[in-house]
C-alpha cells in the first residue's frame, strides 16, 4: 500500500515538473526566444527609448534577425539595451543601431541594424554604436511648418486670382464662357460616341493588334536569322562583288563582235546551202541529183558484193599464160 502511494507521488511530481517545463518553453516561445538555437547578445546605449520595448524587432533591410531582450536604466540616466541576434547573422565591426517606426500611426518602434563594411565580426557582448533615427510622424512634424507656409502661400495666390477674375469677368465674358462650356459638352458627347464605336470594334482592333504582334515576331525571327547567317551573307556578297569585278574586266564587247561575225558566217553558209547553183545546194535541193547519187552508191555496193563473191570474174591470174589462153 505504501509503495503504491509512493509511486503515485512520483508520477504527480513528474507530471508537475513536465507542466513547469512546458510552461517555461511556451512562455519563451511566445516571447520570441529561440528554444534550441543559441543567439548572440550585443548591447547599445540610448538616452531615450520611447517606443522601444522588450520584444521589439531587430531588422536588417526589413528582415528580422533578432529582438530586444532587455532594457535597463543605468546610474547616469541612460538606458542599456540588450539585443539578441540569431547565430546565422554575422554582425560586422562598425555596425550601427538606429531606432525606426514600425508604421505611420504605430507608437511601437524597432531597431534597424546597419551593417558595417569591415570584414571582421564583432565579438559577442560587444557594444554597438547608435544612430539617431526619426519616424514618419517625426518627419511630418519637422516638415509641417514648411508645409503650412506653402499652403498659406497657395491660399494667398488663390485669393489674388479670384480678385483678378472678378475684375475680368463681364456679362459678355460670361456669355463666351457659357458658349465654351456648351462646346465642351458637345465635344464630350462626341468623345463618348467615339468611345462606344471603339468598344464595338474592340474585336477588330484586337485582331489587328494580334496580327501586328505576329508580324513583329516574324520580323524579329527574320532579323535573328539574318544575324545568325551574317557570315554566309557576307560570303555571298563578296562572291557577287568578285563576279561583278570579273564581268566588268571581261572583254564582253569583243565576245559580242566575234559572236556577230560567227553569226554572219553561218548566215552566209545557210545562204549558199539554199542556193541551187552550188554542189551542196544541188545535193540538198535537186531530188534527181540525189536519186542518181543514191543509185550510183547502190550500184557500187552491189559491185563490191559481187566482187567479193566472184573475184575470178574480174581478176585473172595465171602462172602459165600460154596455157591459160588455150583454155
Amino acid at each position: 500500500m505504501a509503495e503504491g502511494k509512493k509511486n503515485n507521488e512520483v508520477k504527480i511530481g513528474l507530471l508537475a515538473l513536465g507542466a513547469i517545463v512546458a510552461l517555461f518553453l511556451g512562455f519563451n516561445f511566445l516571447k520570441g526566444n529561440s528554444l534550441f538555437a543559441k543567439d548572440k547578445e550585443y548591447y547599445a546605449y540610448y538616452e531615450n527609448v520611447e517606443g522601444l520595448t522588450t520584444g521589439s524587432k531587430v531588422l536588417v533591410n526589413g528582415y528580422k534577425i533578432g529582438k530586444i531582450s532587455d532594457i535597463e536604466m543605468t546610474e547616469d540616466q541612460k538606458f542599456k539595451v540588450k539585443i539578441t541576434v540569431t547565430d546565422e547573422f554575422k554582425v560586422p565591426v562598425g555596425s550601427l543601431l538606429q531606432v525606426t517606426s514600425s508604421g505611420l500611426l504605430s507608437e511601437v518602434k524597432n531597431l534597424e541594424l546597419i551593417a558595417g563594411k569591415s570584414a571582421q565580426i564583432a565579438p559577442e557582448g560587444a557594444v554597438l554604436k547608435t544612430m539617431a533615427g526619426s519616424g514618419m510622424m517625426d518627419q511630418l512634424s519637422e516638415n509641417m511648418p514648411s508645409v503650412i507656409n506653402n499652403v498659406n502661400s497657395v491660399m494667398a495666390n488663390a485669393d489674388t486670382l479670384m480678385a483678378n477674375l472678378k475684375g475680368v469677368v463681364t456679362p459678355s465674358t460670361g456669355q463666351h464662357i457659357d458658349q465654351s462650356v456648351a462646346a465642351l459638352e458637345i465635344t464630350m458627347k462626341q468623345l463618348e460616341v467615339l468611345s462606344r464605336a471603339l468598344s464595338q470594334q474592340s474585336g477588330t482592333i484586337t485582331t489587328v493588334m494580334e496580327n501586328a504582334n505576329m508580324t513583329m515576331k516574324n520580323t524579329n525571327a527574320l532579323t535573328a536569322n539574318l544575324a545568325n547567317n551574317n557570315a554566309k551573307i557576307n560570303a555571298i556578297l563578296e562572291n557577287a562583288q568578285v563576279a561583278t569585278t570579273q564581268l566588268s574586266q571581261a572583254k564582253i564587247q569583243q565576245t559580242i563582235d566575234n559572236l556577230e561575225a560567227t553569226t554572219n558566217k553561218l548566215n552566209g553558209l545557210m545562204t549558199k546551202l539554199d542556193n541551187k547553183d552550188g554542189t551542196v545546194g544541188m545535193l540538198l535541193n535537186d531530188p534527181k541529183l540525189y536519186e542518181n547519187v543514191n543509185k550510183t552508191v547502190k550500184e557500187l555496193g552491189e559491185l563490191s558484193a559481187d566482187l567479193k563473191a566472184h573475184p575470178s570474174r574480174y581478176i585473172n591470174i595465171s602462172v602459165f599464160p600460154s596455157k591459160a589462153r588455150k583454155d
